[in-house]
């Protein structure tokens, strides 16, 4: 005998509240496995609330900076040495200017006319003032010539002696002669020419010495500006203007 199947699906259908216990039982599970799920959370939670936290170790205060070097104390300049003190310039003790006039010709000599001016620029008289001239040919011993009429004590004067006040002054007429022998002739371009220089010598009382001065000038043709024209022997004495400049031998310079 066979037997018919059992209908499973009509009971269930006759069951409704079977399938609304399984539904709250699923819930309520599910909502158990959660709830034990956080229960599971919370401790490790609580052990990462708990975990001492290292303190913080205060970083030291950065050392402080080496206070920057002091700028080298420069050398000190060394002040320039003082300068020698440069001396005054020296003041002749008598002024002498001389102002040629004419030169003549003649056979034996060569005659100069002249003008001097005398004057005394210190702060003292001078008494007896003496004046002795003479004439030289320009040449290679010069110097030497001029040196030894400054020195020489046995001259005449040119006139009798007279006094100068301090600051007082005059003109003395002077004629000097120049022998042809003692010229010095040179050769200029086929020429003969010479320059003569004029030498004179004071001397005077100031208190109770002798004092004594010098001084030389070359004579020659003027209107060349600071320079002097030659006196041309080949042709007569000059008759234009003549004009004299003074003359300082070169050991009195340093040359």
């Amino acid at each position: 005998m066979i037997r018919s199947p059992v209908a499973q699906p009509a009971q269930a259908a006759e069951r409704p509240w079977l399938w609304a216990l399984l539904g709250a039982a699923a819930t309520g599970a599910i909502g158990l496995a959660g709830w034990w799920f956080l229960r599971r959370r919370e401790p490790d939670e609580d052990e990462a609330e708990l975990v001492e936290v290292a303190p913080i170790v205060p970083q030291p205060a950065p050392a402080p900076r080496p206070p920057a070097p002091l700028p080298r104390p420069t050398a000190p300049v060394p002040e320039p040495a003082p300068l020698a003190p440069i001396p005054p310039p020296q003041i002749d003790p008598i002024d002498l200017a001389l102002q040629p006039l004419a030169v003549h010709f003649a056979e034996r000599e060569i005659m100069l006319d002249l003008e001097m001016l005398i004057g005394n620029p210190g702060g003292t008289s001078a008494d007896g003032v003496r004046v002795a001239a003479a004439v030289i040919s320009a040449s290679a011993d010069q110097d030497a010539q001029i040196a030894a009429f400054a020195a020489s004590a046995q001259l005449g004067s040119l006139a009798d002696p007279f006094d100068l006040i301090a600051g007082g002054g005059g003109r003395m007429p002077l004629r000097l002669a120049l022998p042809r022998e003692a010229i010095n002739m040179v050769t200029v371009g086929g020429r003969p020419m010479f320059v003569p220089i004029v030498l004179i010598n004071v001397r005077w009382r100031g208190g109770l010495s002798i004092r004594r001065f010098a001084a030389s000038f070359m004579v020659g043709t003027g209107g060349q500006g600071d320079k002097l024209g030659p006196i041309w022997l080949d042709r007569p004495a000059p008759a234009g203007p003549l004009a004299a400049t003074r003359y300082v031998p070169r050991e009195l310079v340093g040359g």
